[in-house]
């Protein structure tokens, strides 16, 4: 479920509670109730964090990656984001694990949109990745997610764009990033800007990408892009 979907579902259901209330009938307790306070958020979280670990040890049960794919998808993320997107609209500031899992989970789903919503609201709070990510930052987690599966897509002959193009500000500009990260994004882009017959920027961005990174392996395709550039303007202009 989207988060923009989760949301209106969660308004319409607020909007059924107050016309109970209207009518003077009790209401039965919510979910929601316990992000009501900080201190009642922080004993529902431990709550939500304790189902979370018993959920990745299910995972890590599956051996084969497709059935795993499909426990997030299919159950896992439908049983926490609606936590998370109540935690995103309290107001409340806390080192929060599951939304942050939820947030890994969407990028391994591939749902990118959603992804890298929660992704914002994690940096924005100063949210951390789970120890096992040896370290990494979001940005560094969100970057080398997308950048992964562009390639992927580029080398399965499907489009990685937008997500490709669009990224490109914030890891070459807005996020600090070690420099391989944005040196893969130039040097995709590059490589279809040369198959799409664009030499020029095809040429700027295998040149960035290797300013950022010497070692990116650009040397061939800029030499021919400079061949193939120099003979265009050495050609003699139609009559």
């Amino acid at each position: 479920m989207s988060l923009a979907l989760a949301h209106k579902r969660r308004t319409l259901a607020q909007g059924s509670a107050a016309a109970v209330m209207a009518a003077g009938a009790p209401v039965a307790y919510s979910p929601a109730d316990a992000l009501s306070s900080p201190a009642n958020a922080r004993k529902h979280l431990m709550l939500q964090e304790a189902a979370l670990d018993q959920d990745l040890e299910r995972l890590s049960a599956i051996k084969g990656l497709a059935g795993r794919q499909t426990l997030k998808r299919d159950e896992l993320l439908p049983k926490y984001q609606d936590y998370v997107q109540r935690y995103c609209e309290s107001g409340l500031n806390f080192p929060n694990r599951v939304l942050v899992q939820v947030m890994v989970w969407l990028f391994d789903t591939e749902q990118f949109e959603d992804g890298l919503e929660l992704a914002d609201f994690a940096i924005e709070q100063g949210q951390v990745m789970p120890e096992r990510f040896k370290r990494r930052d979001i940005q560094t987690f969100v970057a080398d997610a997308v950048i992964d599966w562009a390639f992927a897509e580029y080398n399965a002959e499907r489009s990685p764009e937008p997500y490709l193009s669009n990224m490109l500000p914030l890891v070459d500009g807005e996020w600090e990033l070690t420099e391989q990260i944005p040196s893969k994004y130039h040097k995709l882009i590059g490589m279809r800007a040369i198959e799409a017959g664009e030499l020029s920027t095809a040429l700027k961005h295998l040149e960035r990408s290797t300013e950022l990174y010497p070692k990116a392996g650009n040397e061939t395709r800029i030499s021919k892009c400079r061949k193939a550039l120099a003979k265009q303007q050495a050609a003699p202009a139609p009559e």
